[in-house]
């Protein structure tokens, strides 16, 4: 969600006119990282997102994988290992098989789902289980589950190398592609009669088939090293301005949404954490989980001065990207720019109509919008 893509044009011409000399460049709300690893032949990057998947994603773009030998040798053998983790699993929890075929009828799949949703109250005592526990019959089946604690299994074995990152990335990649959602995990759909035929739809994929398409693709395409280095973080947007260099463009783009982004990615920052945390409501979400000031309409104005004061104080630069159907309007937003960078800042305008994904899966997916998008140059 807020992808920015199909707006990498308009800000690498926005940073080309800047005048001013610069050697590093901030992705401070970094999300997939796709911005951090478009720049990365021409800066040092900082990658920096609060939630922790996405260093996983600029770990993964800015690694060489030539450094591991053949891809395919590669692939084999971590799918291997992973097969070996799965037929273990399956022999321990034997009874835990539940067969969805094409024909199935919706009186079968839905005994079969709720069976697994009350998985949750089972105890499985090997390690590794927390999404066959808790998250079978939700997002993902049982058997997609068990793949996920599978392959993070053995994520972790190679968590001191460069393969993790691939691993974790591609598991990430073959999860939201198999889960019967709407391309997030702010909530699973509930099973009914009219809508189990697309359900199962996502129940019939083969996770660990996305995973190996996924996996190779990384290891064939990412395989040489990078001319400048990348430095991921997860911290708040403030302390990590405080980290960066005088004169380091900075590409802000805050959350514009009253919906808290932890909410629609909860369940891939529990992938990469691991730390079982304790769920709440339907969606399974993360008790404890992090809530933007820019998600917030009491918050969002404060949480703009501050950015522009910390960026004015370190002596930093600032391309912003924003929306007009945000939290604070486009005039808001100019006026508290202007109040705080005063005369020390040279301001262009490169905003221009953009298509926001909203990831459902219906006729209004996408939403037609005034993409604000402003560079800030210190004098």
């Amino acid at each position: 969600m807020g992808g920015k893509r199909e707006l990498l044009e308009d800000i690498g011409r926005a940073v080309d006119e800047m005048d001013t000399p610069h050697q590093s460049f901030c992705d401070l709300f970094a999300g997939t990282a796709i911005v951090s690893y478009a720049f990365s032949d021409s800066f040092d990057i900082v990658s920096n997102d609060i939630q922790r998947y996405s260093s996983i994603f600029a770990n993964t773009y800015f690694s060489d994988f030539s450094v591991l030998g053949d891809p395919e040798d590669v692939v084999a053998t971590v799918l291997e290992e992973c097969t070996s983790v799965v037929e273990e699993d399956r022999k321990h929890y034997h009874n835990n098989l539940f067969t969805y075929c094409e024909d199935i009828d919706f009186q079968t799949m839905e005994a079969i789902e709720r069976t697994q949703l009350r998985l949750c109250d089972k105890v499985f005592d090997t390690g590794f289980s927390f999404f066959k526990r808790y998250y079978s019959g939700t997002y993902w089946s049982y058997e997609q589950c068990l793949w996920i604690d599978a392959i993070r299994r053995v994520a972790e074995r190679h968590s001191a190398g460069c393969l993790y990152y691939a691993i974790m990335s591609s598991l990430i990649f073959a999860m939201s592609y198999c889960a019967q959602s709407t391309g997030h995990f702010a909530q699973f759909r509930t099973l009914t009669k009219d809508n189990y035929k697309s359900v199962l739809i996502y129940r019939l994929k083969d996770l660990s088939k996305l995973f190996k398409k996924k996996l190779g693709e990384f290891l064939r395409v990412l395989n040489h090293p990078t001319l400048h280095s990348c430095r991921p973080s997860s911290l708040d947007y403030l302390d990590c301005i405080s980290t960066l260099e005088p004169g380091t463009i900075i590409y802000a783009d805050p959350p514009y949404s009253a919906v808290h982004y932890s909410r629609f990615y909860h369940a891939v920052e529990t992938l990469v954490l691991y730390d079982c945390p304790e769920l709440e409501y339907k969606g399974r979400y993360r008790k404890e989980r992090y809530q933007s000031p820019f998600d917030q309409k009491s918050k969002v104005k404060k949480a703009f001065e501050d950015l522009f004061h910390a960026i004015k104080y370190q002596r930093c630069h600032l391309l912003l990207s924003y929306s007009d159907n945000a939290l604070l309007s486009e005039t808001q937003v100019n006026e508290v720019a202007s109040h705080v960078f005063g005369d020390q800042y040279v301001v262009k305008d490169y905003s221009r109509d953009f298509k926001h994904m909203k990831m459902g899966r219906s006729d209004d997916y996408q939403l037609n919008v005034h993409e604000l998008l402003l560079s800030f140059t210190r004098i």
